[in-house]
């Protein structure tokens, strides 16, 4: 049995996940997609502050409340940013990064 945590990425919410977390469950996996804040269906968590920084902090979080380790992190589009620095801060519970069609910044590299 593996962990996979699922990021979705811009204007979207874990929701998008929902066909590949049922696979992985089926499989007999665990499967969190959570939705960030002020995304999905938590847009009424929106609020100054919300970074790629704040969002890692969620799912590392996450990572630690669950106590799941050996994790795949999977992030799509601007979800990929979030996956690289929840791998940062939770090193030692992270297995693999999975990037689909992300956004994956180098080194000092900023948007904009």
């Amino acid at each position: 049995m593996t962990a996979f945590v699922l990021i979705h990425g811009a204007y979207q919410g874990g929701w998008i996940w929902a066909p590949v977390a049922a696979q992985l469950h089926a499989q007999g996996h665990v499967a969190h997609a959570p939705s960030l804040d002020g995304c999905g269906e938590r847009a009424t968590h929106i609020r100054p502050g919300i970074t790629t920084e704040s969002q890692a902090e969620e799912i590392a979080q996450l990572l630690f409340h669950e106590d799941l380790n050996d994790v795949v992190l999977v992030g799509t589009s601007s979800g990929g940013m979030v996956v690289a620095r929840t791998a940062e801060l939770a090193r030692e519970r992270v297995a693999r990064l999975v990037f689909v069609d992300a956004l994956v910044l180098k080194p000092g590299e900023t948007i904009g």
